[in-house]
């Protein structure tokens, strides 16, 4: 199954990906209408009355749609730490959530990664927990190393978990 292990290769996390962290909305117009300000509240619980709406325009960075892989990163590490695929209405991110786009991996094989690793991720929180919140920092990203198998290795292991 694994016939191409040997020709896998060591990279960091931070490397596989783009990771573009939500905004402060803070000086922003808020609306009964518009687009969603998507925050680790919506993500596990979806849009609700407590959820903020904008229509002001923001870059395109931080607007999502359904499949973006996000990851948030601060927060209570036992029940905000998480890796997430969108599935709402279109949105804004707001801080403390990275916007993970995958380069050079399979998206699903590196959704499957960041869940497999979310132990590690509210561990290294929970080490940083100062008043209830802990962090994973790009630094953090950057020192956890990975191997990442030939892409037909990656599909099979996509294929198995959908399965």
């Amino acid at each position: 199954m694994f016939k191409n292990f040997i020709e896998s290769k060591s990279c960091t996390l931070y490397s596989l990906a783009n990771w573009q962290n939500g905004l402060a909305f803070k000086n922003i117009t808020f609306s009964s209408s518009g687009l969603p300000i998507i925050k680790i509240t919506e993500l596990k619980n979806g849009i609700t009355d407590q959820t903020k709406f904008t229509q002001d325009k923001f870059d395109k960075n931080v607007f999502l749609t359904k499949g973006d892989i996000l990851f948030s990163w601060s927060g209570n590490p036992e029940t905000s730490i998480d890796t997430f695929i969108y599935n709402l209405t279109d949105g804004w991110l707001n801080q403390h959530i990275f916007k993970v786009t995958p380069k050079n991996i399979d998206s699903k094989y590196f959704y499957y990664v960041m869940k497999s690793l979310n132990p590690v991720f509210k561990r290294i929180a929970s080490n940083k927990q100062t008043t209830g919140l802990g962090h994973v920092t790009v630094k953090d990203l950057k020192e956890i190393k990975i191997f990442i198998p030939s892409h037909e290795e990656q599909q099979h292991i996509v294929n198995t978990n959908e399965a």
